[in-house]
């Protein structure tokens, strides 16, 4: 990953291990993350709220381990069907050691030996990915994969029901005979799809949460604040701004409010982001918060199990649990890699939403299933570094 460039603002910047301030009780994105696990897994509010409150340690430390295993690191889940414990899968029996002695005392850590490392795993998915991308050039309805990391294996999705090309099927060939039994071949019922208003006013009203940013015909949201040495941005998703460039925002009098002009922006195979230049910082005021009741203290990288939540413009707060990391998605005429998907319901005008869990981001809502709830959102760790930016802390 590209270094991010340094800042020569006098604003903290959000790191990806930052000791983050405990606090008193769950905000209201948690108490949502929480009602939604409590329905998942049926444990009780105060265990729900225990597992919500110890995630973002959970997330640092499998950070930690992410850097001092290496080669070593197989992946790392929270495992909610084990109490919320958090599991690291490392390629060296010797190495569960290291987890052991890494972790505090208190923490629920359980290390598991598997066969492949992420790194072998990533490097599967660049491969699958690039030849599903190919594929799908031209198709109605496309090939889909994911890292599966709870079970060390690479999964590519068929769209169920519906008949392959000629180049699909020799992806699928080549995929089985190429990575064997680290491959698993399943199907998806639901296609996907970006989530942004392609119409000013379809999806008004109401604004539930998050900021709405419009842009000539089409609305979506933004909630995270970034910062180089030549100004600050909202951040948003980069398919937003193919159908705009200039934003504004609603004001209190119901009139409109410019923002500023779409400074960098990427829809396509390496993901989903853009950062809108701030044109009037009196007016804006940044100070990294989701708008307006969370600030942004650190972001950290995505982990299956996490709950987390969006809140967009159009469904306000709704939470959901990580279920696949650097996945491969097919939206019409696109193809993205590197991508997260999660349970979380959104629905037209939430792309660009800020994902979370409490003072940490996550990533920048793309979109979700054509049909029922999902969500697909683009890693801000990629975002922050292919950008050059820095997340704005609160």
């Amino acid at each position: 990953m590209t270094a991010l460039i340094a800042a020569l603002l006098l604003a903290p910047v959000a790191s990806a291990r930052e000791d983050v301030p405990a606090r008193p009780g769950p905000n209201a994105q948690q108490k949502a993350a929480v009602a939604q696990l409590v329905k998942d897994y049926g444990v009780s509010a105060q265990e729900g709220e225990r597992r919500i409150a110890r995630q973002d340690e959970q997330a640092a430390l499998a950070t930690k381990l992410r850097e001092k295993l290496g080669a070593r690191f197989g992946g790392a889940w929270v495992d909610h069907e084990r109490g919320g414990r958090l599991r690291v899968a490392v390629t060296e029996k010797s190495s569960a050691s290291v987890v052991n002695t890494s972790a505090p005392e208190q923490a629920a850590v359980e290390a598991v030996l598997v066969e492949r490392s992420m790194a072998e795993l990533q490097k599967m998915s660049d491969m699958l990915g690039k030849r599903i991308a190919k594929a799908n050039e031209g198709a109605q309805h496309g090939l889909q994969s994911a890292v599966v990391t709870e079970k060390n294996v690479l999964r590519l999705d068929l769209p169920r029901g519906k008949k392959l090309t000629d180049k699909q099927r020799r992806v699928v060939r080549w995929a089985e005979h190429k990575f064997g039994d680290a491959l698993v071949v399943d199907s998806y019922r639901h296609a996907s799809r970006p989530v942004y208003c392609g119409g000013q006013y379809s999806c008004d009203p109401p604004l539930r949460s998050g900021l709405a940013i419009y842009g000539g015909n089409t609305r979506c949201t933004s909630a995270f604040m970034a910062y180089d040495r030549y100004g600050y941005y909202m951040m948003t998703a980069g398919h937003c701004t193919e159908a705009a460039s200039y934003w504004e925002v609603p004001t209190y009098s119901y009139g409109y409010q410019g923002v500023g002009s779409t400074a960098d922006y990427h829809f396509g195979y390496y993901g989903d982001y853009a950062v809108v230049r701030i044109s009037d910082t009196a007016f804006w005021q940044p100070r990294g918060w989701v708008y307006t009741t969370q600030p942004i203290r650190s972001w950290d990288y995505d982990y299956v199990g996490q709950y987390v939540c969006k809140q967009g413009s159009t469904t306000g707060y709704t939470c959901g649990q990580i279920t696949d990391t650097n996945a491969t998605v097919h939206y019409p005429g696109r193809t993205l890699t590197g991508m997260t998907w999660s349970t979380a319901c959104v629905a037209p005008g939430d792309s660009g939403s800020g994902v979370y869990n409490g003072s940490t981001a996550h990533g920048i809502l793309s979109g979700g299933p054509n049909s029922g709830c999902g969500m697909i959102h683009e890693p801000i760790s990629r975002a922050l570094s292919s950008l050059g930016v820095s997340l704005l802390a609160g």
